[in-house]
């Protein structure tokens, strides 16, 4: 996979605009007043579908998340990529030596601060977090050792100080998150002050970061590293180094929120806990887990709090936030329980009572909970499909569509087809209804997992794959706007053609310099010039008429919803006064507009399919 296409993969374009637009749902997509020219009535776009947004306004602006970054920092291509393969933790290789340099300095520069913290813990002034974690929290001394706890004092320059004597760049310290700049101006202040160090450790054992306990009620209750070059939460499992051994011996992972939730149970004897510090487990936990065990079990609190923490610690395979969520996240499991052959499952535990607890005050009742942990399709099963029946075809069909995702991640024929059984049952339809409904909304006809198909080029690459091979026709597209491409790759592989015949750049590692490459690589016919400027034309064309296509079904998605919401009658009756010129009332005035807008759509549309034929 190119870097282009990983970023891409992990940043979710809905979550990435989001930040900065004000996004609310319009059918299967998302709208929003344009951040790139001022408007009253949303155009807005965002097609998760496609990985696309776009403006029907005036600017007319579109493309993908690289394109949007460009806009909206005003950066070229290149600077638009280093940026996102930041945020998705992409390295780009060109810098991958330099960064590798760099995070084995913060590396050796947190080891000396875990010393210094542990040093500390046994001194006189370290008493009162002695006593806490052993009597408060009856760990043993061997626990301590264990996971190298210490403590941090009171004061704000004492790590700054002790490395600083040891000639530790300050600069770098707050780089791994030890030290934080000062707001007056001065020298970097030390992160953690009067708390409890717990060091996180990767899987190698190398110390990567650290949690500050308060212990006096101080805000926030646990004081994390903050994200950097070393530091990642979503590639990083605390007490993994730890847990290695026993992981594998027992062939299942356990895994839990908090630090605690590690240190009880490995002290009661569970060597194979680990924690997700707070978050949910990623697919980046996933491929690391994969490599000790093959069975991760979810060990949590049954309440409400705790059940959605299981939900989103489950997210990695099966998201519940919404239709095209649960797509994507049952898309990632199949590909990770085809590659991994992984098992997931959900420990509920007693309410009230954590992991910690659980495991210390009855060992037995952990180890059995673990033991009869429930496959995490089957917990889904019970908690979304509740005890009461549906009481209409409609909502017999939501809740199938609901339980998709978790149906199709069961890979094996026979589970699959016993939850379908218990699908049914509880619907009160037949089991060929639900599996029915399953091929039909998943596109997948076979029971098992179809067969990859090579995706075929789009219209945007088959006209570059034409003007690649048509140098004579860069003069008479110098006027073609570049944001025809809404792929951004196409779109700097047309910026780049139009500048002349170097415009493949000679680093190896340039993304643009493969993707020319692939694009040569398409077969295509020998076309002579006249040929390839009827082609071209067309395509041009063929993309226009997408984007209308792609607008149209925006705003009948916008009508539908308007339907459900004021009745059938009510929106037919506002197309009819539209439709005859009346002028519609201040309230329904905005539908008016729409209903108008998609008659438009619709005829462009109609005139553009009239010219295509003979």
């Amino acid at each position: 996979m190119d870097v282009v296409e990983e970023v891409r993969r992990k940043l979710d374009l809905v979550e990435y605009i989001g930040r900065s637009v004000q996004l609310q749902k319009s059918g299967r997509n998302f709208r929003a007043l344009c951040p790139f020219h001022s408007e009253r009535t949303p155009s807005f776009y965002v097609f998760p579908d496609r990985g696309t947004w776009r403006c029907f306004g005036t600017c007319g602006e579109g493309g993908d998340i690289f394109s949007f970054v460009q806009k909206r920092d005003n950066l070229d291509f290149r600077g638009a990529l280093r940026e996102l393969a930041r945020e998705a933790g992409v390295q780009l290789s060109a810098e991958a030596a330099q960064r590798r340099s760099r995070v084995e300095r913060l590396a050796a520069l947190t080891s000396v601060a875990v010393d210094f913290y542990r040093q500390r813990l046994e001194e006189p002034a370290g008493e009162p977090a002695r006593r806490y974690l052993l009597e408060t929290r009856g760990l043993k001394q061997e626990t301590l050792d264990a996971f190298h706890l210490g403590w941090a004092p009171d004061g704000y320059d004492n790590l700054r100080d002790y490395l600083a004597a040891r000639g530790y760049d300050e600069q770098d310290a707050v780089a791994a998150g030890l030290l934080v700049e000062n707001e007056s101006g001065g020298r970097p202040r030390d992160r953690f002050r009067g708390r409890i160090i717990i060091p996180i450790a990767d899987e190698r054992g190398q110390f990567v970061g650290m949690g500050g306990r308060g212990l006096h009620g101080e805000e926030p209750k646990y004081l994390n590293s903050p994200q950097s070059d070393l530091f990642d939460k979503g590639r990083t499992l605390y007490g993994l180094n730890v847990a290695a051994e026993g992981i594998r011996a027992s062939g299942t992972v356990v895994a839990v929120e908090g630090y605690m939730d590690v240190l009880g149970p490995w002290q009661a004897g569970f060597r194979n806990v680990v924690a997700t510090m707070g978050t949910s487990l990623t697919e980046n936990h996933a491929a690391l887990l994969r490599r000790y065990a093959k069975r991760i079990v979810l060990a949590m609190d049954p309440d409400a709090a705790g059940l959605a923490g299981a939900e989103r610690a489950g997210a990695l395979f099966l998201s519940l936030d919404s239709p095209e969520a649960m797509a994507r996240s049952a898309r990632s499991a199949d590909r990770l329980t085809s590659a991994a052959d992984l098992e997931l499952r959900v420990a509920p535990l007693p309410t009230g009572k954590d992991p910690d607890e659980v495991a210390r005050e009855d060992p037995e009742l952990w180890a059995r909970s673990i033991r009869e942990a429930l496959p995490y399709a089957e917990f889904l099963l019970r908690r979304l499909m509740g005890n009461e029946r549906p009481d209409s075809p409609v909502e017999a069909r939501r809740i199938v569509d609901r339980l998709r995702p978790v149906l199709i991640a069961v890979r094996d024929p026979v589970e699959r087809a016993m939850y379908i059984q218990r699908v049914a049952r509880h619907l009160g339809i037949s089991e060929q209804a639900v599996q029915e409904r399953l091929q039909l909304v998943s596109g997948r006809a076979r029971e098992g997992r179809p067969r990859e198909r090579a995706e075929p080029p789009s219209a945007e690459e088959w006209l570059l794959a034409i003007l690649l091979r048509q140098q004579v026709l860069r003069h008479e597209l110098r006027n073609l706007p570049a944001d025809l491409f809404n792929d951004s790759l196409n779109r700097e592989t047309f910026h780049r053609w139009l500048g002349g015949d170097d415009f493949v750049s000679g680093d190896p590692d340039d993304p643009v310099t493969a993707h020319v490459q692939k694009l040569l690589g398409r077969s295509l016919p020998a076309l002579s010039p006249v040929e390839a400027r009827r082609a071209v034309k067309q395509k041009i064309h063929d993309i226009g008429r997408e984007r209308l296509i792609q607008r149209q079904i925006a705003v009948t998605e916008e009508l539908t919803a308007a339907e459900r919401s004021l009745g059938a009658n009510s929106v037919a009756e506002v197309s009819n006064d539209a439709w005859r010129g009346g002028m519609p009332p201040d309230e329904t005035l905005a539908l008016a507009e729409t209903v108008i807008e998609e008659l438009e759509l619709g005829l462009s549309i109609h005139r553009r399919e009239s010219s295509d034929r003979p």
